[in-house]
């Protein structure tokens, strides 16, 4: 996808940013034929916190430029030289591309692999990632000066570090009848075959989904992924596809939380009178709970996700954010040790009854999903 940014900084008096809207295009040279030398660097600025695999294309020409190289990389943000350069923290700049053997006669085009160049430097992308273009030299055009053509970056929004479509071949992580040998006794057929698969039921969208008896059918999690991914200060998101046919009334729930009930700090997600519900707990005592509005257990897929971001912890349900919670304390670390194995489908209500759903497309991200990310999750 292409991003746009979300700043520009100019600084020297031979920018011109005119077309930059419009055309990304960028004039730099010196505007006064004196003889003394000007820097010019144009900076854009790209949140790509939630991206990988970018790129930077753009094209360039000189006009008679005189080539001005910089020290070796990292160096400061007042260096002039005739090149691009990027920074994830404003203070430290690499040069990825040099921009001092262009034609004159016509434009070079560009395509710079932003991944490996980030990978060499030891660089994240961020919210204010910066690529800079820079020009140095002492004559206007068409004596000096860059011009610079459909600059453009495209990248990737990161994908899920685990992700789960509940389609009846899924070997990691494992899927099982926690009875072997009760209740339904085949959760997942062995042979893999999905027309005989006894909990393979229609999902969301054409998809498929999975079935749990509400009381055995339990999907194992390693202990690891969930507990990094839940540390603290840590932005995450928990997004799925889930459907009930049966209203619980006013007991509790849970279709996905970690081992012992007065163990904390944990994370529940679970259904209570008719609404689906997200609770953290950090200690004996602190606690919040989200909750969507009524009427979310008719038997319709609905989609959930549960987000952190910073300090804020938001449940949607349908595309919608249906709670919002903010304070400081929602940036702890969420898990005490070990994320609980029967992390989905084993039901701990306090009813004997058995509470059978579906879930489907379970998303574990290791950042806050976009707002118009969780749009087209529900799409």
């Amino acid at each position: 996808m292409k991003v746009l940014p979300i700043q520009v900084e100019q600084a020297g008096p031979g920018i011109d940013l005119s077309n930059l809207t419009a055309g990304l295009s960028v004039r730099m040279a010196d505007p006064v034929k004196d003889f003394a030398y000007a820097r010019n660097a144009a900076t854009l600025v790209f949140d790509l916190s939630a991206c990988d695999h970018a790129r930077l294309m753009f094209e360039a020409m000189e006009f008679g430029d005189e080539p001005h190289a910089p020290p070796p990389s990292p160096f400061g943000d007042d260096v002039a030289f005739d090149g691009v350069a990027v920074s994830a923290d404003g203070a430290s700049w690499y040069e990825v591309q040099d921009l001092r053997h262009l034609r004159s006669d016509r434009f070079t085009a560009y395509d710079l692999d932003l991944d490996a160049a980030a990978a060499k430097w030891g660089l994240s992308y961020g919210s204010a990632f910066k690529v800079r273009f820079c020009q140095y030299d002492n004559n206007p055009a068409p004596m000096d000066g860059i011009f610079l053509h459909r600059i453009e970056l495209t990248a990737d929004l990161r994908a899920p570090v685990f992700h789960l479509p509940m389609d009846d071949n899924a070997l990691n992580p494992t899927v099982r009848d926690t009875a072997g040998g009760g209740q339904d006794q085949v959760f997942i057929d062995p042979t893999g075959d999905a027309n005989t698969a006894s909990h393979s039921v229609p999902g969301p969208n054409a998809a498929t989904a999975l079935a749990f008896d509400g009381a055995d059918d339990r999907i194992d999690f390693g202990p690891a992924l969930l507990g990094d991914i839940v540390a603290a200060d840590h932005d995450f998101s928990l997004a799925f596809w889930f459907r009930t046919d049966a209203n619980c009334g006013a007991v509790s729930k849970y279709i996905l939380r970690r081992a012992g009930l007065n163990v904390q700090p944990y994370l529940k997600i679970y259904l209570n009178s008719d609404r689906i519900c997200w609770q953290v707990r950090w200690s004996d005592s602190g606690y919040v709970s989200l909750f969507s509005t009524a009427g979310m257990l008719n038997g319709q897929w609905r989609h959930v996700v549960c987000r952190r971001q910073g300090q804020t912890l938001s449940l949607w349900v349908d595309g919608v954010a249906r709670d919002t919670e903010t304070g400081p304390d929602y940036a702890r670390n969420l898990f005490a040790d070990a994320w609980d194995p029967r992390a989905i489908g084993q039901v701990y209500g306090t009813s004997a009854s058995d509470w059978p759903f579906a879930m489907a497309d379970l998303r574990v991200y290791d950042r806050a999903l976009r707002d118009e990310e969780i749009a087209a999750l529900n799409a």
